[in-house]
C-alpha cells in the first residue's frame, strides 16, 4: 500500500491542516477580535480621561468666571471715577486671586478704558484698545452675570487669550462700566498643562469650539485658533460639533487614522477630545500577531517530525488486525476472534469485531423484530395516531372473545364529525385534517387506559370499550361529546360531533353490533345532531349474570317532560357507571373523578328542576327546593370523605339508591307530575 493512502500519513496532513486552520483562525478571527477588543478597551480609557480633562477646565473656566462675578459685583461704583484708587482695588484683588494672567481692567459703556491693575498696566494693552466691537464686550454689558468671550489673538506676538467679564451696576442698577479679565490660553496654568500632556507616544488633547467653530487648544501650536475642518472632512468631529459625545475613528491633519473619545466642557460650549493614532493602539496586537507566525511554523515543523517517528508505533496494532480481518476476508484464515492486547481504540475496535463474530445467529431475530415493527406502524392512521380497521380488527376478535368467555361487558362507540364536508368545503381540507386531529385527541382525553381509538374512515372513529356496561359506554361517549364541543378549533370555530354506542348482544356478530351502533349514530344525526344514543334493543350478554346491583329505568318514572326525564334518566347512567367502577376496583383517583361529575350532574338537574317548578307556579317550591339543598349538603359530605381516604361505599350506595332515586326521584318528585299535565300510573312496577 502507497504510504501516502495510510492512515499514518493522513493523520500527519490532519495535524498539519489543524496546525495552519488554528493559524489562520488566530491571525484572521482572533487577533481582529482581539484588536477590537483592545480598541474598545483603550476607547473606555481615552473617554474617562477625557471626562476628566473636561470637568476640570470646567472647574478652571468657572473659578474664574465666579472670581470675575464676585468682583464685578463687590467692586464700589465710587472707584469707576477714581483711576488710581480703582487700580489700586485691582491689584490687590489680583494679587490675592491671581487666576488672569493678563490682568484685570475696567471699561467704560462706551469701550474705553478706566484703568487696569498693574500686571494689565505693565502688559500689552493693544487687546483691549478696540472693544466696542467685541463680542463679550456686548454680552457683558447686556448680561445679569459672568461671560466668557471668543478666543482669539492679540499683540505683536499673536499670543492666544480669552476674555472675561462682569458688567459694573450701581445701587440702581445703571450699568458703569465692564470689568474685564484676560488670560493666555498657553501660560498661566490655564491650557498649557492639557496642551502639553501626551497620550501614548504622538496622541493628545484638543479643545474645540462648536459655536465658533475653533480649536482652543492643541498639542500642536499650529492648530491653536485654527478653523475646525469643512463638513465632509472629518465625519467623527462633524458629529461631535452635532452634539456626539463618545468615542469612534477620526483622521488628523495629516490624514491618519486616530482613536478619539469626545466629552463635553459643562457650562461651556466646548469639546474635550482624547486622541491617540490607531497605530499606537494597535501596536501590541500587531507584535502579537508576529510572534503568533513564528511561534507557529516552528510548532508545524517539530510536530510533523514527532509524527513521523511516534505514528508508526501507536498504529502497530492496527495496521496488524486490519491484516489479519483481510486475510480472512479473502479466506486465507479462519473467522476466529482476534486477541486484544490494548485498553484502548484499538483494542474496542477489536472487541467490536469480536462480538461481531459471535451475534452472527441474532440477525435474523433482529430482522423479525424489525417486520414486527413494521407490521404495528400498518395498522395505525398516519392522520390522527389512531388505529386503522386492520388494527381493529386483529383485537375486536380477541376482545369479543374474551368478554364471552369471561361474561363480561363489551361496548362500542361510533361517532361522526357533524357537517365535515362543509368544513371541508369553506376551509379546505388542511383544516379538515386539523378538525379531525383535534376531535381525535378529545376522545382520546375522556378514555381509559384499556380504551382503543381507530379511525373508522373519513370523518368517523370507533371506541372499543372492553369491560364496559352500555350505561358507563353512554357517560363516556356524553363526556366525549362534550369535550370535542368545548374545543374552538383557530381558522374553524366550535365543532360538534354524533354518537351512537351499543353494547355486545348475546351470540352477536361483530358486524351486527357495529351495525346497531351505526343505527344509534344515525338516529343522534336525525335527531339534531351533537348528541349520543344509545342502543337498547339488545340486552348484553352479561347484564343480568355478572352479579352487578344496577338501577333500572322504567316508564312509570317519567314526568311527561322530555327534558327532565333525560336528566333523570342521565343519572341513572352515571350512578350505574359509578357502581361498575367501584365493583371493579377501578383506581380511586378514577372513582373520585366520576363521583365529582356525578355531583354535577345532580346538581345541574337540581337547578334546571327549580325553574321549570317556578315557571309551572309548583305550590310546594320551597319545600322542594330544601329537599334538594339537604341532599346536595350530604352529598358534599360523602365526597369529602372519599377525597380525605374515608370511602364508605355503603353510605354512597345508600345514599345514591335511597335518598336520591328511591326516595326522592321515584317518589318525592311525582309530587309535581300532576303540574306538567303527565299521566302518573296508581302503582310502581315492583
Amino acid at each position: 500500500m502507497s504510504f501516502f493512502r495510510t492512515v499514518k500519513f493522513r493523520l500527519i496532513g490532519l495535524g498539519i491542516v489543524l496546525i495552519v486552520v488554528g493559524v489562520l483562525v488566530r491571525q484572521f478571527v482572533m487577533l481582529p477580535a482581539v484588536r477590537d477588543r483592545v480598541h474598545e478597551v483603550v476607547a473606555d480609557a481615552q473617554l474617562s480621561i477625557a471626562a476628566l480633562v473636561a470637568q476640570d477646565l470646567a472647574d478652571s473656566l468657572q473659578m474664574r468666571r465666579t472670581l470675575i462675578g464676585e468682583l464685578a459685583a463687590t467692586l464700589p461704583p465710587a472707584l469707576v471715577r477714581e483711576p488710581a484708587q480703582l487700580a489700586a482695588w485691582l491689584g490687590e484683588r489680583e494679587r490675592l486671586s491671581p487666576l488672569f494672567d493678563r490682568g484685570l481692567r475696567v471699561l467704560r459703556p462706551d469701550g474705553e478704558p478706566v484703568t487696569g491693575s498693574p500686571r494689565a498696566i505693565a502688559g500689552d494693552a493693544s487687546s483691549l484698545s478696540a472693544v466696542s466691537g467685541a463680542d463679550w464686550f456686548h454680552a457683558a454689558l447686556g448680561a445679569e452675570g459672568p461671560v466668557i468671550g471668543r478666543p482669539h489673538r492679540v499683540g505683536a506676538d499673536g499670543a492666544a487669550i480669552i476674555v472675561m467679564a462682569a458688567a459694573l451696576r450701581d445701587g440702581g442698577g445703571r450699568v458703569l462700566g465692564v470689568l474685564a479679565g484676560e488670560l493666555r490660553l498657553d501660560k498661566g496654568g490655564f491650557l498649557d498643562d492639557l496642551q502639553q500632556t501626551r497620550l501614548g507616544a504622538s496622541g493628545g488633547f484638543l479643545v474645540v469650539s462648536p459655536a465658533d467653530k475653533l480649536f482652543v487648544a492643541s498639542n500642536d501650536p499650529a492648530m491653536v485658533l485654527q478653523p475646525t475642518p469643512a463638513p465632509g472632512v472629518n465625519p467623527l468631529l462633524d458629529r461631535a460639533m452635532a452634539g456626539y459625545r463618545g468615542t469612534g475613528m477620526m483622521v488628523d491633519a495629516q490624514g491618519e487614522q486616530e482613536l478619539a473619545a469626545i466629552a463635553a466642557v459643562p457650562d461651556s460650549g466646548w469639546l474635550v477630545v482624547a486622541r491617540m493614532p490607531a497605530a499606537d493602539v494597535s501596536q501590541p496586537v500587531a507584535e502579537l500577531r508576529r510572534l503568533l507566525w513564528r511561534n507557529s511554523f516552528g510548532t508545524m515543523i517539530g510536530l510533523s517530525l514527532i509524527l513521523l517517528v511516534v505514528m508508526p508505533r501507536l498504529l502497530r496494532s492496527l495496521t496488524d488486525a486490519a491484516r489479519s480481518i483481510r486475510e480472512m476476508a479473502e479466506g486465507r484464515r479462519e473467522l476466529a476472534p482476534l486477541a486484544v492486547t490494548r485498553q484502548d481504540e484499538v483494542g474496542d475496535l477489536l472487541l467490536g469485531f469480536n462480538r461481531l463474530v459471535t451475534r452472527l445467529h441474532d440477525k435474523e431475530q433482529a430482522l423479525l423484530q424489525t417486520l414486527k415493527q413494521l407490521d404495528q406502524l400498518a395498522g395505525t392512521d398516519a392522520l390522527t395516531g389512531a388505529w386503522n380497521r386492520r388494527q381493529f380488527y386483529d383485537v375486536v376478535a380477541q376482545e369479543v372473545e374474551r368478554s364471552r368467555r369471561y361474561r363480561h361487558p363489551l361496548a362500542l362507540i361510533l361517532l361522526d364529525v357533524d357537517l365535515f364536508k362543509g368544513i371541508n368545503d369553506r376551509h379546505g381540507h388542511v383544516r379538515g385534517d386539523e378538525v379531525l386531529q383535534t376531535v381525535a385527541g378529545c376522545i382520546r382525553s375522556a378514555l381509559r387506559k384499556p380504551d382503543s381509538l381507530t379511525r373508522w374512515g373519513g370523518e368517523e372513529f370507533l371506541v372499543l370499550l372492553p369491560e364496559t356496561d352500555l350505561a358507563s359506554a353512554a357517560v363516556l361517549a356524553e363526556r366525549a361529546r362534550a369535550c370535542v364541543a368545548a374545543h374552538p378549533i383557530a381558522g374553524v370555530g366550535r365543532v360538534t360531533a354524533s354518537f351512537g354506542v351499543a353494547e355486545l348482544g348475546d351470540a352477536e356478530s361483530r358486524d351486527e353490533w357495529i351495525a346497531r351502533a351505526d343505527a344509534a349514530l344515525y338516529r343522534a344525526k336525525q335527531g339534531g345532531r351533537n348528541r349520543v344514543e344509545a342502543d337498547h334493543s339488545v340486552a348484553g350478554s352479561t347484564a343480568e349474570q355478572d352479579g352487578l346491583v344496577k338501577l333500572a329505568w322504567h316508564t312509570s318514572y317519567q314526568s311527561g317532560d322530555p327534558e327532565l326525564d333525560a336528566e333523570h334518566r342521565e343519572l341513572f347512567d352515571e350512578i350505574n357507571a359509578l357502581w361498575a367502577l367501584i365493583v371493579a376496583e377501578r383506581p380511586s383517583g378514577e372513582i373520585c373523578a366520576r363521583i365529582d361529575a356525578l355531583y354535577r350532574t345532580m346538581v345541574h338537574h337540581f337547578r334546571d328542576e327549580e325553574r321549570l317548578l317556578q315557571r309551572i307556579g309548583y305550590p310546594d317550591l320551597a319545600a322542594h327546593v330544601r329537599m334538594h339543598e339537604a341532599l346536595a349538603v350530604k352529598a358534599e359530605a360523602l365526597i369529602a370523605d372519599f377525597h380525605r381516604g374515608g370511602a364508605d361505599f355503603g353510605a354512597l350506595f345508600t345514599f345514591l339508591a335511597h335518598d336520591m332515586v328511591a326516595k326522592h326521584i321515584v317518589s318525592q318528585d311525582r309530587a309535581y307530575f300532576p303540574y306538567l299535565g303527565a299521566a302518573v300510573p296508581e302503582r310502581l312496577p315492583a
